[in-house]
């Protein structure tokens, strides 16, 4: 008996959870890997199944993200593990798309739990094909987080805003000299699209604009530390306690926060500073007086993202794998 679970010897796999064992046989060779492990005479813990899960994925795949075929779809293990058991077990079983019930039935665990499945993901393609967009050298190295920002991103301005070539084109193109990742690369597409948009023939750039606001931003990017998983009680307590030590919550990068500030300002007011600084304690005191909505694991593992639904807008929160409390997105409600 070599492994230990939670203070429990595991000396075969049935001893796991249903869950447990459905995740382990997603792998190729995890049962076998298991069962190697069970016999080998180095004594491995873990505190509990989850945490075994996923160094058997790292170990096995040195990833945490699986690609389940069949659906296709794209998913890291620690959102799979958010899944009831019963949920996990019918992605697991899925394997025919000819069936309406079938379909129904896996449409409906993915609109349960925020998933977007390759086809839908397919949008981001269909986006550059649509404008005839060079694919551009950020989306080589572009995580599948990144690609998941750009394609909420490009649903965001797809409502929000009239696309055509006249403006998609100069967006991205600006965008591309700005960003160093994919994720930068959406958020200046959208700020530059929010820009064109609110400009109506007067002075100014989207450069400039940047550069206006980029003070305003550095100076609210701290955060405070907190435990990965919060009930909306506990998450509401840490915003409070924060705010009240004279601290704002921070955004949780400087292109994140760049875009909150833009879309959620009048982009033609003669001072931008003022009315971004005017934002920023609006939306730290209206954090303070609300509870979220909802919570779940974000499809690429990295964070547990937090939802407010707020006046005419919706707010999302991350805490990260160090447990940094973070604003993600703060959008208004596209018409």
């Amino acid at each position: 008996m070599t492994i230990i679970v939670n203070n429990k010897e595991i000396e075969q796999l049935e001893q796991f959870s249903d869950k447990t064992q459905t995740l382990i046989q997603f792998l190729n060779q995890g049962a076998h890997s298991t069962d190697a492990l069970i016999q080998q005479s180095e004594v491995m813990t873990f505190t509990s199944e989850a945490q075994f899960i996923e160094q058997l994925y790292l170990g096995l795949m040195n990833s945490t993200l699986l690609y389940l075929h069949q659906i296709p779809l794209s998913v890291d293990i620690k959102k799979l593990l958010e899944l009831s058991t019963n949920d996990l077990r019918d992605l697991a079983t899925f394997s025919n798309r000819d069936s309406e019930t079938d379909k129904a039935r896996l449409a409906n665990i993915l609109a349960k739990y925020r998933l977007v499945d390759s086809a839908i993901l397919n949008k981001i393609a269909l986006f550059y094909r649509r404008y005839n967009l060079n694919y551009h050298a950020l989306g080589w190295g572009a995580s599948f987080h990144d690609q998941l920002t750009l394609y909420s991103i490009i649903c965001y301005c797809e409502q929000a805003y009239d696309l055509s070539n006249q403006t998609v084109h100069p967006a991205c193109q600006w965008a591309t000299e700005k960003a160093q990742n994919l994720s930068e690369f959406a958020r200046y597409f959208c700020l530059y699209l929010a820009w064109k948009n609110a400009k109506q023939g007067g002075q100014g750039t989207p450069d400039h604009l940047v550069e206006t606001l980029a003070p305003v931003v550095n100076n609210t990017l701290d955060s405070p530390v907190v435990t990965f998983e919060l009930q909306a009680v506990d998450l509401h307590n840490a915003i409070k306690q924060w705010h009240e030590g004279g601290n704002n919550l921070g955004f949780s990068s400087f292109s994140a926060g760049l875009l909150n500030i833009v879309l959620n300002i009048d982009l033609q007011t003669d001072d931008l500073v003022k009315a971004a600084n005017e934002y920023i304690s609006g939306l730290q005191t209206t954090l303070t007086n609300a509870l979220a909505s909802d919570s779940y694991i974000c499809q690429a593992g990295l964070c547990r993202h937090y939802l407010f639904n707020l006046h005419h807008s919706e707010a999302l929160l991350n805490v990260d794998g160090q447990g940094c409390l973070s604003l993600f997105n703060h959008w208004p409600i596209a018409a």
